[in-house]
């Protein structure tokens, strides 16, 4: 038994997390109990109370460092979501849709963005003031969620969102856009008593090998402009490979 052996909990914690902490101190108190049990040279009351003390003081240690580091862990995960997540709506922001794009997602081959706009939006915060729009925007964020599980979701803008998902091809992409622009149209929010419609239009896009997130994004807004003209609550496509396509839809 070392006296330095009582930091090394401490050093367990901070370096390796909580899960290898414990493993790591639970395995170094087994050696030195072990060590503590085979002295021999001094006396069998002697041996126990100094094993004790010891073993207490590291237990002690031990469950300082574990809450300290479960503290830790926590206030850096609060941290993170409020680096990362859109505080109204719990979607994720721009900047964690940039990390989302750049580090997190790998294979990008089958990758569509839609990116969606509630149609006069202003008038719902003009007619029954900027709560109940905040309440429409958190309706509108988890409808995003439940209609798109395999997705990603991101608020942009005031109420703009941005949705990344893999589809095997465009129709299938397209398909989901309708479906979402069409669930929207049908469905009513009850917010404080008020029957809330909002529509959306949507514009898809297909990533290509050229593009960064800045173009990919850009060329998502395109669509969505000509989703606009065409008189709202519209899903607008046009995919450039071996052919030209264009889709309205709505």
């Amino acid at each position: 038994m070392f006296v330095w052996s009582f930091a090394l909990p401490i050093l367990y914690y901070l370096l390796l997390g909580k899960q290898y902490g414990v493993i790591f101190s639970a395995n170094l108190l087994v050696i030195q109990v072990f060590i503590l049990g085979s002295k021999s040279t001094l006396a069998p009351f002697e041996n126990f109370n100094l094993s004790l003390n010891l073993i207490c003081a590291y237990f002690s240690i031990w469950a300082i460092s574990h809450v300290f580091e479960g503290s830790r862990s926590h206030f850096s995960k609060r941290l993170k979501n409020l680096a990362l997540l859109d505080p109204l709506t719990g979607a994720g922001n721009r900047l964690s849709m940039n990390h989302y794009f750049e580090v997190e997602l790998q294979d990008k081959s089958q990758l569509y963005l839609f990116l969606l706009d509630l149609d006069f939006f202003k008038q719902i915060n003009d007619e029954h003031g900027h709560g109940v729009g905040d309440q429409v925007l958190i309706e509108v964020a988890t409808l995003l969620r439940v209609e798109l599980p395999r997705g990603y979701v991101f608020r942009v803008g005031g109420e703009e969102f941005a949705l990344f998902s893999a589809f095997a091809n465009e129709e299938a992409a397209l398909n989901t856009a309708e479906q979402i622009r069409a669930r929207f149209e049908n469905t009513t929010f009850d917010i404080d008593g008020l029957a809330i419609n909002v529509t959306t239009s949507i514009g898809v896009a297909k990533f290509k090998s050229t593009n960064s997130l800045e173009s990919f994004v850009n060329q998502a807004d395109k669509q969505l402009y000509k989703a606009k003209q065409f008189g709202r609550n519209k899903v607008y496509c046009k995919f450039k490979q071996e052919h030209d396509r264009e889709a309205v839809v709505a």
